[in-house]
C-alpha cells in the first residue's frame, strides 16, 4: 500500500455513508451483497482516500475473496452515483474518497516521493476559486486542487 494518510471520517459518518450507498444502489436497481457490499464496508471503515489496488489488497487480507475487476466495477458505480469522488493525485493511481452528506470539501497535498496524501480545507482558497471564475462568467460546480512537494519525512 502507498504511504498515504487517510482522511478523518468519524465512524458515524462512515456508517451514514454506507447506509446512503446501499439506499442509492437499491434505488438504482442494483442487488445487494457480494463484492460491492464488502467494498462499501471497507471504504466506510477506512474513510476513503484509497486506491483500487489498496481496497482489493485490504479485502484479501481480511479473508474476502474478491477480484480486482470487481473492486474497480464497484468503485466506478459508486463514483457514477455520486457516492465517491475519484481524486487524481499525480503520478500514482487515482484514489477514491467518500462523498459525505454534509458536502464537506477539501483538497490535497501530496508527497511526490512517498505518496503521503494530506487533506486540507481553506476558505480563502474557495473564495479565490469562485472569485476567479466570476469575471469569466462561469459558475463553478466542482474543482479540485492538489499541491505537490516533499513531506517532512522525505526531506529529512
Amino acid at each position: 500500500m502507498s504511504g498515504m494518510k487517510q482522511d478523518t471520517v468519524t465512524p458515524t459518518e462512515g456508517e451514514e455513508w454506507a447506509a446512503a450507498a446501499r439506499v442509492a444502489l437499491e434505488r438504482e436497481g442494483h442487488r445487494s451483497g457480494g463484492a460491492r457490499d464488502t467494498v462499501i464496508e471497507l471504504l466506510a471503515a477506512a474513510g476513503g482516500c484509497l486506491e483500487a489496488e489498496d481496497v482489493a489488497e485490504q479485502l484479501r487480507s481480511q479473508g474476502q475473496r474478491v477480484g480486482t475487476a470487481s473492486v474497480y466495477r464497484a468503485l466506478a458505480l459508486l463514483s457514477e452515483l455520486g457516492l465517491l469522488e475519484r481524486v487524481a493525485v499525480g503520478s500514482s493511481a487515482a484514489r477514491y474518497e467518500l462523498v459525505l452528506a454534509d458536502g464537506g470539501h477539501h483538497h490535497h497535498i501530496v508527497c511526490d516521493d512517498c505518496g503521503e496524501t494530506v487533506p486540507f480545507s481553506d476558505g480563502r482558497l474557495e473564495s479565490a476559486v469562485h472569485g476567479l471564475a466570476a469575471p469569466a462568467g462561469f459558475e463553478i460546480r466542482a474543482h479540485e486542487v492538489t499541491l505537490h512537494g516533499s513531506c517532512p519525512g522525505c526531506r529529512g
